[in-house]
């Protein structure tokens, strides 16, 4: 009897995300002083909106040079740009590719998708015009984080401070590396491409985020946003690991409605918005606020 009950309460703590929502909590009654985004202020602006004709929907990155997003869809070989509003303005078809999960801007006309199933990355050139690319014209970078599988790295950022992709694996283990040389810059002329663990995000992610399904890295604060679909939550670090603040994704908070379903992938804008899509095909869209929200 004693049994039982134990176990039902641990899966009653499971199901409801107790670990998270304690430490969710506790960082909004205890607030961080930093130069990053203050997430207790953030409330949804635009929520739960469906992009029809669309499915799959995973990461998503903002291009400063346009203003647009770019998504990209993870069983359909497809990239779609995006309004800020979550507008769909072009189709891009990626031959050659069946589980794309992540996308970051470079610069200019380049980009990063992640390909989990396949365990790589792939440097693409998509200009204005753009409608098709292939990986046959891609520069590609196979991870050795497993052979193959639907465990393997779920995002991808680019980081203009350091002039380096981080990407993240998304469980069993799940951690956070760096991939440098892949894109060349001036500042990154090397013999080849450099791959390490970024260990100073192992302790605060091991406990509260169960997975890690994106990373986008805000250039403006040198902060790093990891989102955990499992947990339902975004959390902010600063270069050191240290956790300052999170952004939760459930009902009842941050003014949502209903919690997210399945959130994929996140990206932020120059004036610090914060863009969420999750499976099926929903887009948010979150604001600082003046008040103070939980």
């Amino acid at each position: 009897m004693a049994f039982s009950l134990l176990a039902g309460l641990l899966a009653t703590l499971y199901m409801i995300k107790a670990e998270a929502l304690v430490w969710h909590v506790w960082h909004q009654l205890h607030p961080t002083d930093h130069h990053g985004l203050d997430l207790a202020q953030y409330q949804v602006s635009i929520e739960a909106k469906p992009l029809s004709g669309y499915k799959n929907l995973s990461g998503i990155t903002f291009n400063r040079e346009t203003g647009t997003l770019f998504a990209v869809l993870n069983d359909m070989g497809k990239i779609i740009e995006l309004t800020t509003d979550g507008v769909p303005l072009r189709e891009i078809s990626v031959q050659g590719v069946d589980d794309l999960e992540g996308i970051t801007h470079i610069e200019r006309d380049y980009f990063a998708v992640a390909d989990e199933r396949q365990s790589q990355l792939l440097l693409l050139n998509i200009g204005p015009e753009t409608r098709e690319v292939s990986i046959n014209d891609a520069k590609l970078f196979r991870l050795g984080l497993n052979e193959r599988g639907n465990k393997n790295f779920e995002g991808v950022s680019w980081d203009s401070l350091h002039h380096r992709l981080i990407v993240v694996k998304e469980r069993d283990p799940k951690y956070v590396i760096s991939v440098t040389g892949l894109y060349q810059t001036e500042q990154t002329q090397l013999n080849g491409v450099v791959v390490e663990r970024m260990p100073q995000y192992d302790q605060a992610i091991k406990w509260v985020m169960r997975d890690l399904s994106e990373v986008s890295h805000h250039a403006q604060s040198g902060h790093l946003f990891l989102l955990s679909d499992e947990s339902k939550l975004l959390k902010q670090f600063d270069e050191s690991g240290q956790p300052m603040g999170s952004l939760a994704l459930w009902k009842g908070f941050h003014a949502l409605h209903k919690s997210i379903p399945q959130p994929e992938g996140v990206t932020l804008d120059d004036a610090g918005n914060i863009y969420v899509v999750s499976e099926p095909n929903l887009f948010y869209v979150f604001k600082p606020q003046s008040k103070r929200p939980v």
